[in-house]
């Protein structure tokens, strides 16, 4: 189920769906309050999960880090807020991959579409927040010259096993107070 919406919803370039969007329970109280944030390391797992490893801008020492990061480990410099972009998306708005066609959007509770035999929908009834990070130029150089020591502390330190290009560096979110996902094949 997870591949089906992950792969729908990517073509909609609005960032990595996850399918499992809720922080992990197993991580720090707040990060579980904050959930992902703008300069995350981590994977997206088989299962649509978003699993955490670091945040490069914050101390190693700061709750959400426990102290739990890469040898030799020095955060990047805050991002200058100018440089961020909040859109807000409108209650009743939804995502959905090419497969889905809406029948009717009168912004009351009910979504309703016409459907081919396989896509992915994710309805936000509250609408969302978007933050987005514009000036990549310091993020990218970082992750350029971190990325080996990032890998070897994932795949060593914490036991992963990542192939070079599954670490994701996030450069944006969308959240959303309530949501609703479907996916499906052959239907």
């Amino acid at each position: 189920e997870s591949e089906i919406y992950c792969s729908q919803l990517l073509r909609q370039r609005r960032g990595f769906p996850l399918f499992v969007p809720g922080p992990q329970q197993n991580l720090p109280e707040e990060y579980q309050r904050t959930g992902v944030s703008i300069g995350d390391v981590g994977r997206v797992t088989t299962d649509g999960i978003f699993d955490f490893f670091f945040n490069i801008y914050l101390p190693a020492d700061h709750p959400i880090n426990a102290s739990d990061v890469p040898e030799g480990f020095c955060p990047l410099a805050p991002y200058a807020r100018r440089d961020l972009v909040h859109l807000n998306v409108d209650p009743g708005n939804y995502v959905a991959g090419p497969s889905v066609q809406s029948v009717d959007l009168d912004y009351s509770s009910e979504y309703v579409f016409n459907l081919s035999p396989h896509g992915a929908i994710l309805a936000l009834p509250h609408g969302a927040h978007v933050e987005k990070l514009e000036n990549l130029q310091n993020i990218r150089q970082y992750a350029a010259e971190n990325a080996e020591n990032w890998y070897r502390y994932i795949n060593c330190a914490r036991g992963r096993g990542l192939a070079n290009g599954s670490l994701y560096l996030v450069t944006g979110s969308e959240k959303s107070r309530s949501w609703g996902m479907a996916s499906f094949n052959n239907a």
